[in-house]
């Protein structure tokens, strides 16, 4: 195999066929959850997520959920309509599993929407579940009938077995450990074993801000460490570069790891589950979605902090009959490029250029519990889930902090008051980029304050005069009056 002399001379990456020449972030949309939407409501979601420059809706849908046709009808549309992108996440969990020839002519019925993802280079429908690995070997056969690209959530096999299951089936594989288990960080440990064992094969990575769930109806009652987690976790998608991001979620709000907004008429949940209190009601998360779109631009420039601006070359890799893996090094990773067939194939490739970062808004975000660990029961809720994992207290996984990120052209001082009373916070970590741009973050305890939350960034100038720079302000009050006597392990997240 030849390469043309520009790769050399330009250190172009080469990408894959399953490679995006521009990676993609989606979230999680969990169908079942909005039987209610008219065709508006799709498109408020939909304008919200894309002003958070998110690409796209895994569509989650449930086995013998009869919403399914008319969510799907205003979801294509709507998404038709705005340049908005869907795929879906066929469900083995929720109700029963997929007979698989309902899922075939699910596939071919919306696959050739205008909105429908096909990846750079495959034009394939992309395909992906929840689970379901006891029915993987239907998807020889599903694949054979709809020609999709099969990138599952088998998270149950672990990384390697999902990685062979069912003589390699999967073209891919998408994670659902997006929590750390127990009192320590997330890592991006697991992550590692996927791309070990996919060999090249595309890696779907998880994203989430926070897991509390408490619906006995359907046996869940736990939590996981929450604490630092949506920013660190972008942080670790900088590093790692994944094919693929995959939010989790838009709108789950029985595991409290949403991003949309609350909607009343999606909350059905916590009465089918019989829950005990309804601890999303009036907990907003969309601050979350406030930094997405710098977090996303640097994900997406494959900069690990730095934005960066790309141009794009045609190389045609001469033909070959054999099969032949050459590595392709580049100015910032190194990647495999399979052999070509006995036809010429353009591969695209990527030059990068470096240039500094540029903050078009500063802002500021912070989330809270708005009860103290101690301030009332615990609600039998376990740290861990005790299915599968070793239990602790939920106060040892979670802190009574106020947790703040801001994004800043420059330093900043922070500020945060509960009832009037300021207390003291600073920014305790901070990844600069090119003159002090960058993510400022930090924490400060509230356990002995309650009241309304306030947060402010201010910048002192050179002539002495402080100014406002952001302000995040207006959510729920940190009380020790609990909803229920019970403590609500779900947090509010409010931004500038």
């Amino acid at each position: 195999m030849r390469y043309s002399s520009s790769i050399l001379t330009a250190t172009a990456l080469a990408l894959l066929p399953f490679a995006q020449a521009a990676k993609e972030v989606f979230a999680h949309f969990i169908v079942g959850n909005a039987p209610n939407y008219d065709l508006s409501d799709w498109q408020d979601d939909i304008a919200l997520a894309q002003n958070a420059s998110i690409d796209g809706f895994v569509l989650n849908i449930a086995s013998q959920d009869a919403s399914n046709a008319n969510s799907l009808t205003n979801a294509f549309r709507a998404a038709n309509a705005a340049n908005f992108k869907l795929f879906f996440s066929f469900d083995y969990n929720a109700q029963a599993p997929w007979p698989k020839n309902d899922v075939a002519t699910l596939i071919n019925r919306w696959a050739n929407e205008r909105s429908y993802f096909k990846p750079d280079n495959t034009y394939k429908p992309l395909v992906s579940t929840f689970e379901g690995p006891d029915h993987a070997e239907d998807w020889h056969d599903i694949k054979s009938k709809t020609n999709c690209l099969f990138i599952p959530d088998w998270s149950s096999l672990g990384a390697a077995n999902a990685a062979t299951k069912a003589n390699s089936v999967a073209d891919g594989l998408f994670s659902f450990d997006a929590w750390p288990k127990g009192p320590s960080a997330m890592t991006t440990e697991v992550d590692e074993q996927y791309r070990e064992a996919l060999s090249g094969r595309p890696y779907m990575m998880p994203v989430a801000g926070w897991f509390y769930t408490n619906l006995p109806g359907w046996n869940k009652n736990w939590l996981w460490k929450g604490d630092e987690l949506w920013d660190t976790r972008w942080q670790q998608v900088i590093d790692f570069q994944p094919d693929f991001v995959e939010i989790l979620t838009w709108n789950d709000y029985g595991e409290s790891h949403y991003i949309g907004p609350v909607r009343e008429k999606s909350l059905g949940l916590f009465q089918s589950g019989n829950a005990p209190i309804n601890y999303a009601e009036n907990m907003p998360h969309d601050g979350w979605r406030k930094l997405l779109p710098y977090y996303i631009q640097q994900y997406k420039q494959g900069s690990k902090g730095q934005p960066t601006k790309t141009s794009t070359t045609i190389v045609t890799m001469a033909p070959t009959a054999t099969s032949i893996t050459t590595i392709v090094r580049t100015l910032t990773t190194i990647v495999t490029a399979p052999a070509s067939s006995k036809t010429s194939v353009p591969f695209r490739a990527k030059v990068v250029a470096q240039e500094n970062v540029a903050v078009k808004e500063e802002a500021v975000v912070a989330y809270y519990r708005i009860n103290p660990a101690k301030a009332c029961n615990s609600g039998n809720t376990t740290g861990n889930d005790p299915n599968y994992q070793q239990v602790y207290a939920p106060d040892k996984l979670l802190q009574d902090n106020i947790f703040i990120t801001a994004l800043l052209a420059e330093p900043a001082d922070i500020s945060v008051s509960v009832g009037g009373k300021d207390l003291n916070a600073t920014f305790s970590k901070k990844t600069p980029q090119v003159g002090g741009a960058g993510i400022y973050s930090g924490k400060v305890l509230f356990t002995n304050s309650t009241g309304d939350v306030a947060v402010t960034v201010s910048r002192t100038l050179e002539n002495g005069t402080t100014v406002l720079i952001a302000e995040a302000k207006g959510g729920p009050s940190i009380t020790t009056q609990c909803v229920g006597g019970m403590v609500n392990w779900n947090p509010a997240v409010i931004s500038s």
